[in-house]
């Protein structure tokens, strides 16, 4: 259920195009944008980052009728957009993105990367999950900066939302000069995932969501007879390990700022910290009193669409393992319950880190406000915890001088599980530069190696003349 007072925001003039029709418009546009130049591309994205910040106000009071979202959560996405833009800007004017390569030696072989083509941006899987820019989400934004036309999967929590910040980047596109099909935003629906999947247009598609669903669209992939790649980033629980010496220093700090991510204020709840572990003691006495205190003052999460009954799904699978006790319950909203408004409790539970061997819906993903707090009985039963716990989006570790050791035992494990390492920081929102903007957009482009190719006929990039004027490897040094 939508909250009611989304009929206050006006539906945007933003026509949600059908899924065959953007397929097709996608492919349409993916030589013309595979082949614009650098300066074209960065002018996209500038023209996106101007009509994105002119349609601020609007997003915000839309958000703000569908989601409960906060002025705070909306800036922070909207920066991060802006910071992402930028960045990508930069990787393209340095051209390396382009892998440029040249052996001058028989057979003359060469090799630049080239754009996949369109890609289809498929979200969350789980209103719970979806942030306020899901229109604009960074995998979208990566792709669109390395040549790929774009088809974004909207988000049934927020449709007004999503449908804004569509037509300001559609207006960029017109404004650019590019084609229409560029970008394109697809209504959401029980099976427009597995449709865009499995149309013969779509060259790559991406997936932030838990693990089954994932799969099931890799699997999905397969049965195409030409196989695309799924880039998955697998939602779990985003585990905080905190350790003795930090914990004992500062426990109700670290507690009070893991409560902030619990809070109807935050958005991007994908990143949100569902799991704290750490060792029994002076120290896990102050962290649970402060998060007690702290969950039974929050307020309730307006969860549009889905999302409430997913977060209520994910605390009933918790509390009936028979692993876990019931720490703290938020409050209660009985005016709002009344009216039948889609508001959700946060809610914290505890259990013995050993029980999550014998439970594994412990380490499930909680894109909801709910929260596991595990007691180990010693820095062993941690480092057991850490090996057990699958592909995590965020890992976060706290620490003091005295906790280096066992940091350091720690940290091979993090880096395994997981795509972001934070530490002592309960960091919620991957932080975009030169370098992390060099990574997301190297996942959409491929390599093609061309063999005795008259330069007539190559790329810019490795024509014998350089016409771009690009530093490249040639035999293995970096020339310009």
């Amino acid at each position: 259920m939508n909250n009611p007072n989304t009929s206050a925001v006006p539906l945007p003039q933003f026509a949600w195009t059908s899924l065959d029709t953007a397929a097709r418009r996608a492919e349409e546009a993916a030589e013309a944008l595979r082949h614009s130049s650098v300066e074209e591309r960065c002018r996209l994205l500038e023209l996106i980052s101007l009509h994105v910040g002119s349609a601020r106000e609007a997003v915000a009071a839309s958000a703000a009728a569908e989601l409960g979202a906060s002025p705070s959560a909306i800036a922070i996405e909207h920066d991060a957009l802006l910071q992402q833009l930028r960045a990508c800007s930069a990787v393209l004017r340095r051209h390396h993105w382009l892998g440029a390569a040249i052996e001058t030696a028989p057979p003359g072989q060469r090799v630049q990367n080239i754009a996949l083509g369109p890609v289809a941006v498929l979200g969350t899987g789980t209103d719970c999950a979806a942030p306020v820019y899901a229109a604009a989400a960074a995998d979208a934004l990566s792709a669109l900066a390395a040549g790929c036309p774009v088809l974004v999967r909207g988000s049934a929590s927020h449709p007004r939302t999503c449908a804004l910040l569509a037509e300001a980047i559609a207006t960029a596109v017109r404004a650019s000069g590019l084609p229409q099909g560029v970008y394109s935003l697809v209504a959401p629906s029980a099976a427009s995932a597995g449709a865009l999947l499995c149309h013969p247009d779509i060259k790559a598609a991406t997936f932030s969501g838990n693990r089954a669903e994932g799969m099931a669209l890799m699997r999905r992939s397969l049965d195409r007879s030409e196989p695309v790649p799924v880039l998955l980033e697998t939602a779990g629980s985003n585990p905080v390990f905190i350790l003795p010496h930090a914990l004992n220093a500062r426990a109700e700090h670290l507690g009070q700022q893991l409560l902030k991510h619990f809070s109807p204020c935050t958005g991007h709840r994908q990143f949100k910290p569902g799991m704290v572990v750490a060792i029994e003691g002076d120290g896990y006495i102050d962290l649970r009193e402060t998060i007690i205190d702290g969950i039974q003052a929050l307020p309730p999460v307006a969860l549009a669409g889905g999302a409430r009954q997913d977060h209520a799904g994910t605390v009933e699978r918790l509390l009936r393992s028979g692993h876990v006790d019931l720490l703290a319950e938020g409050k209660g909203d009985d005016e709002g319950e009344a009216r039948n408004l889609p508001l959700a409790r946060a809610v914290f539970a505890e259990a013995e880190a050993c029980s999550l061997l014998a439970a594994p819906v412990l380490a499930e993903d909680r894109p909801g406000p709910a929260g596991l707090l595990l007691r180990c009985a010693c820095p062993d039963e941690l480092m057991a915890v850490a090996a057990r716990l699958g592909p995590q989006l965020v890992a976060s570790l706290h620490m003091d001088s005295g906790d280096t050791a066992l940091a350091a035992r720690l940290m091979p494990q993090l880096e395994r599980m997981a795509r972001h390492v934070n530490v002592n920081s309960f960091t919620s929102m991957p932080v975009f530069s030169g370098a992390t903007a060099a990574q997301a957009m190297a996942r959409f482009l491929r390599p093609v190696f061309y063999l005795d190719v008259p330069s007539s006929l190559l790329p810019a990039a490795l024509q014998d003349a350089n016409p771009l004027h690009l530093w490249r490897q040639v035999d293995g040094e970096m020339r310009h």
